[in-house]
């Protein structure tokens, strides 16, 4: 059967980040009150109350550090999902200028045909006398036809951007990820080195 001293030493070695203080205190208090009631002066029950005090300050320092991190890394994201947003905003305005500029070319394409219909009508034998007219037209028309490679040369300038801008917006969704990564693995080193620290303190009692 285990022993009060084994109890308790198993207590605080289970409990995790901290969340178990008020349980590490009491613990502490009932191996305290046995101490001062024991008639044998006991060093090595001195010796694993140091160690219990050891462990509690390790895990304040450590949830303070672990409150600092969490702080900086919502200061990281916060940044972040403002730079995301004003690029999503940027974005969404250069879509709407896309479409604007597409609906123009579409307008411009559809003036055209009916300019050539126009033409064709205007050829006949019949009405010779809107030749200036069709040459109007064909002015018109070539005018028109520059318009058009003019929106469609920004069109696909603005669609260029666009995607520059999608590939920017991955590129930090992506870095977001792999500090996320490292910031994980300096975790379980900090678990791995409370876990040797824990068990240190009662090596050192059992060779007392």
């Amino acid at each position: 059967m285990a022993s009060d001293d084994d109890v308790i030493r198993k207590r605080l070695l289970i409990d995790g980040d901290g969340g178990g203080d008020e349980r590490r205190l009491n613990a502490l208090m009932k191996l305290f009150i046995k101490w001062c009631n024991s008639n044998d002066t006991d060093v090595s029950t001195h010796q694993r109350m140091l160690s219990f005090l050891a462990v509690g300050e390790f895990a304040m320092a450590k949830s303070s550090f672990v409150y600092e991190m969490n702080m900086k890394q919502m200061e990281k994201y916060q940044q972040l999902q403002e730079q995301i947003d004003e690029n999503v905003s940027f974005a969404k305005e250069e879509i709407e200028k896309c479409k604007l500029e597409l609906s123009e070319a579409r307008l411009v394409r559809k003036n055209r045909k009916e300019y050539d219909a126009l033409a064709v009508v205007l050829k006949q034998p019949d009405r010779k006398q809107t030749e200036q007219q069709i040459g109007a037209l064909k002015i018109d028309l070539q005018e028109l036809e520059a318009t058009e490679l003019k929106l469609l040369e920004k069109l696909d300038l603005r669609k260029k951007q666009f995607h520059a801008l999608l590939t920017s917006i991955n590129q930090l969704q992506t870095m977001l990820n792999d500090e996320e990564v490292e910031e994980k693995n300096e975790a379980d080193v900090t678990d791995d080195s409370d876990i040797t620290m824990d068990t240190t303190p009662a090596l050192m009692a059992q060779k007392t």
